[in-house]
């Protein structure tokens, strides 16, 4: 591992934060940047950091304040604002209370913030406190990983990284670790060998200096003396084996994902990870021996679950038998957390509210690793850490044995009670359509980017598509922007066959599956059929507005009836499907013909418990009137432009935003299904009958 630190790059920090934060803490944010973004340092919220320095408070007091990672922050993107401040001289007496509760612990960081509202200070500021120097770094690197994982990990440690190295036993993270590393910390410099390193077991590494730049190479230098000699020891051996067919993982993952969904009730947004690395690794003879001893750090069961469950080679050609596979396995694995549960709160009796049961890793021989989460920012966190985990674990196993933390310290982490109160306050939160699969076509503008907006904000993970590719960028870019990995785009024109199942495809390897689907794409055709001009303009027609519905309904349906776990079909019809226009034939007809393929899907789906249902808009300004039909339906009725939009019942302008709203009721509606919904302020020739 190479030092990242650029002596310009870290003046520039000085520029920016140091007017209104100071050098000091301009300098902790430049380094704890250049660790966060290392991914065989740190992972998604790992590790923390803490600075040292002298601040002057409102009122004139020069207070000696410790700036350490706030709860919530990643170092990798951290900004000043995520380093609380905590009065150095009151943490420093709180080390040497005899006992405290975490809970206690928290509320007393709090109480000696500078600034109420900032994060709450990670629950080893305390250890950042004791430790008397300026700088302070902390990481989980892999490479001490493979070694603390070892058995005889402390001997394994004064090997590598010489006498002056203070090895912590492993400790839960909080007071307990604080009190335990001043201990020893103490005892060693006593002896007169101060420690120029800190090693966890088990957990990971910690270094210091008396700048930033400092304290960043000795974690740079240690770690690397730390790769070399796993490197050195013994190299891993792994097999090549051919790459997965992503289209085999696309039609396996809405199987797995509905298995999941029948078990939990709870629908889960997935991916799959088929990296070299973890293809191999689920190639190994001894998979089910070395994954099920417990994760690389106790941290990351709060992602991962003690284990993974590991699935054979798995055939999306074989449905019955895929299902039944899935199903029993997920069984067994819920049965054998309820069982680890029990044995170690009889172990650890407290009051505790039992986790849900369900995997988060599923190794599967040949394809790699299927990841779970509540969003896909979790499936992919998930798949992040494990995919560390297994170069861990393979380092690890490749010398003297893998041997992480025991059973009962991953269940203290996992059943910790801070971790319990986060999961009370969040009881109850969360949005209609949380851990939905949206695919919305024609989202480029009008009523399809509108629906795709409203689902975004009900909670969904949405695909966008548009034959615009272009044009589906530029308009979804402020949706991208505020819901960043829960909007996938891709282009798709529903009159090809080839292009929607690719397109479906790629959605479902994406999340995992799908839930809701709107069918949304399409264009205005005019024109009297009894003439060739009208009739070449209705057979153009039918390609868009009927078939295109069609590709799209019948490739969705079929991953929905794959997934098991039902869902719904919406269309975008029309009014002129009850109420026909002057020369709108070519338009009206195929509508007409999209209500009935609503219906039909409705009656042959019901028994997948999949719904089908449309939306009849009318008059929306959307790009649909370009091109001078807006003039020519607003003469053909006999009113202006304006006059033409508001010609309705509640005299008011419908809008994109309302049919969203209809198509959002329809989504969560689970009861409906054949139903045609009018959105058009009101027309009474076009009342559905």
């Amino acid at each position: 591992m190479e030092s990242r630190y650029r002596a310009a790059d870290a003046a520039q920090f000085v520029e920016t934060y140091g007017p209104r934060w100071g050098e000091d803490l301009a300098l902790r944010v430049y380094t704890s940047r250049l660790l966060g973004q290392e991914p065989d340092l740190v992972l998604h919220g790992g590790g923390n950091t803490s600075v040292k320095t002298r601040v002057t408070e409102l009122v004139g007091d020069t207070t000696d304040v410790l700036y350490v990672k706030g709860s919530g922050w990643d170092l990798g993107a951290i900004e000043p604002e995520g380093f609380p401040a905590c009065r150095l001289a009151q943490l420093r007496r709180l080390c040497e209370l005899p006992s405290m509760t975490d809970e206690q612990m928290v509320s007393l960081l709090r109480s000696h913030m500078l600034e109420p509202s900032a994060p709450t200070p990670s629950v080893e500021a305390l250890l950042h406190a004791y430790l008397p120097f300026k700088y302070i770094d902390h990481t989980h690197a892999d490479a001490v990983l493979a070694i603390v994982d070892q058995p005889g990990s402390k001997q394994l440690v004064r090997e590598v990284f010489g006498d002056r190295v203070l090895f912590i036993p492993y400790v839960m993270p909080g007071f307990a670790l604080a009190k335990k590393v001043a201990d020893l910390f103490r005892a060693l410099t006593r002896a007169g060998r101060e420690p120029n390193v800190m090693i966890l077991d088990k957990h990971g590494i910690f270094t210091w200096g008396e700048n930033a730049m400092e304290s960043y190479e000795r974690m740079i230098t240690n770690v690397t003396r730390a790769e070399r000699w796993v490197e050195e020891a013994k190299p891993i051996s792994r097999r090549t084996i051919s790459s997965p067919s992503p289209d085999a993982c696309a039609r396996l993952a809405p199987m797995i994902r509905g298995a999941l969904a029948r078990a939990s009730g709870e629908r889960w947004i997935c991916s799959f990870r088929m990296s070299p690395q973890m293809v191999s690794f689920c190639d190994r003879d001894d998979l089910e021996e070395i994954t099920q001893k417990g994760p690389a750090t106790p941290d990351h069961v709060l992602r991962t679950k003690p284990k993974p469950l590991l699935l054979p080679p798995l055939s999306p050609e074989d449905r019955n038998k895929t299902k039944a596979t899935l199903d029993a396995a997920i069984t067994a694995y819920a049965e054998d957390y309820k069982d680890y549960f029990r044995r170690c709160a009889a172990a650890r009796p407290g009051d505790r509210r039992e986790l849900d049961p369900w995997p988060r890793v599923l190794l599967i021989e040949g394809l790699g690793a299927f990841t779970v989460g509540k969003t896909r920012k979790d499936a992919e966190i998930v798949a992040d850490i494990y995919e560390h985990t297994t170069g861990v674990i393979e380092q690890a196993t490749a010398n003297a044995g893998y041997e992480p933390a025991s059973e009962l310290d991953i269940f203290d982490v996992e059943y910790w009670s801070l971790e319990q109160a986060k999961l009370k306050k969040s009881a109850g939160q969360g949005k209609p359509l949380d851990r939905h699969v949206a695919f919305v076509t024609g989202a480029a503008s009008g009523i399809g980017f509108a629906t795709a907006h409203a689902l975004l904000a009900a909670g969904a993970h949405v695909t966008l598509t548009d034959r615009d590719e272009a044009a589906l960028a530029r308009a979804a870019k402020p949706l991208v922007d505020a819901h960043d990995d829960r909007v996938f785009l891709l282009p798709c024109d529903v009159t090809s066959k080839d292009d929607v199942r690719a397109a479906i495809r790629k959605a479902t390897l994406r999340f995992g599956g799908l839930d809701v689907v709107v069918s949304n794409a399409g264009t205005a055709f005019e024109g009297p059929i009894h003439g060739e001009q009208g009739d070449s303009a209705l057979r153009a027609s039918l390609e868009v507005n009927l078939l295109g519905h069609q590709n799209v309904a019948r490739f969705a349906a079929d991953i929905l009836i794959q997934q098991g776990a039902g869902g719904v079909l919406l269309f975008n019809a029309s009014k002129s499907a009850f109420n026909q226009g002057p020369d709108f034939g070519p338009y009206a007809i195929p509508k007409a013909a999209l209500i009935a393929l609503t219906r039909q899907y409705a009656v042959d789906l019901a028994p997948h418990n999949i719904r089908a249902n449309a939306v009849n808009a009318d008059r929306i300004r959307t790009g649909i009137f370009g091109g001078g039909m807006l003039e020519a339906r607003a003469r053909a009725r006999g009113v202006g432009v304006d006059e033409y939009f508001r010609a309705n019942l509640l005299r008011r302008e419908t809008t994109a935003a309302d049919v969203a709203q209809a198509f959002l009721y329809l989504a969560t509606a689970e009861a409906t299904t054949g139903c045609v919904i009018t959105v058009d302020g009101g027309n009474a020739a076009a009342f559905p009958r």
